[in-house]
């Protein structure tokens, strides 16, 4: 069929050059030949589809097992939205989030992200987090996907995730911060995030410029702030100035943004006696599903200059 679209598309583009400028040899047939494309084309269409249909019969086939066994857990031991939301509003609890990103770094040592090397340590330190044991620590696990992208997340990891969990834990939903929780909760997520830091002192710490904004809609209702700023590239190597610097700063609580460095910083500021929230796209989620604005993974890393 690519040939015979090929062939078509000769006898209408077929040009010759006159005096140096381009002109068809023959246009005779060209409203034929136009339709014969337009035809091809049509089939290519159908087929494509079907083949898209079936191979999406096949990952779903594949990953069946694999899929159920992530259900079952993330029916049993992960909060909903409201659930998850409503802990830290009443609660004095940190949060770390974990999404493909952490899990990735964590169990592939040849895995990086584009704004975070990864290690030996950061590998380690992820797998801390994830299976620390500080009740006032909660860990976020990702909202349930089924989509290509997510069970293959879970073809490739769920083996091995699997083994750190215990049946007893149980998970924050970590998508809590993503646009999805905004969608299905609307105005009380809104509610909701405010009446977690209404009234209170906030450290606010994320990447020097950094797409993170600090916006009314979710942050006026603020004692007073102040903002802590990290690298915006590899962050983890300032991991231990971060610690420093916030294990006795005078505020209620740490808000972070700072990608999987975040995750870690809210665990081990956490350990340490001090409140702090692993927040990460929040305001861009918010401005996604109220203001029509990009989804966060579609702004860049970093403010353009």
């Amino acid at each position: 069929m690519l040939e015979k679209l090929k062939k078509a598309a000769d006898r209408v583009f077929n040009v010759k050059l006159v005096n140096g400028k381009p002109i068809p040899v023959s246009l005779e047939n060209s409203m034929t030949d136009t339709k014969e494309i337009e035809k091809i084309l049509r089939q290519l269409h159908g087929e494509l589809k079907s083949q898209k249909r079936e191979l999406e019969t096949i990952r779903l086939s594949a990953t069946s097992d694999i899929m159920q066994s992530v259900s079952t857990f993330h029916s049993r031991q992960v909060m909903s939205f409201r659930e998850s939301l409503n802990v830290l509003a009443t609660t004095d609890k940190s949060l770390a989030r974990f999404g493909d990103g952490e899990f990735r770094l964590m169990q592939l040592s040849d895995f990086n992200l584009r704004f975070q090397a990864n290690s030996p340590d950061l590998q380690v330190a992820l797998r801390e987090v994830f299976t620390s044991e500080n009740d006032k620590l909660l860990i976020g696990f990702p909202q349930l996907f089924r989509d290509a992208h997510w069970s293959g997340v879970y073809q490739e990891l769920w083996p091995n995730l699997k083994e750190l969990i215990l049946s007893s834990q149980s998970f924050a939903n970590a998508h809590m911060t993503r646009p999805q929780a905004f969608s299905v909760l609307g105005d009380e997520a809104v509610r909701l995030w405010r009446k977690v830091w209404e009234g209170k002192k906030v450290v606010f710490v994320t990447g020097a410029d950094s797409r993170f904004e600090l916006i009314p809609e979710l942050f006026d209702n603020l004692a007073g702030h102040e903002t802590v700023l990290s690298k915006s590239v590899d962050a983890y190597t300032d991991l231990p100035r971060l610690t420093e610097t916030l294990s006795d700063i005078n505020a209620d609580m740490v808000l972070i943004a700072l990608g999987p460095s975040g995750t870690i910083l809210a665990s081990k500021l956490a350990n340490l006696g001090v409140r702090a929230l692993d927040i990460g796209h929040l305001p861009n989620s918010y401005q996604n599903v109220f203001k029509g604005a990009q989804r966060p993974e579609s702004i860049p890393v970093t403010r353009k200059a």
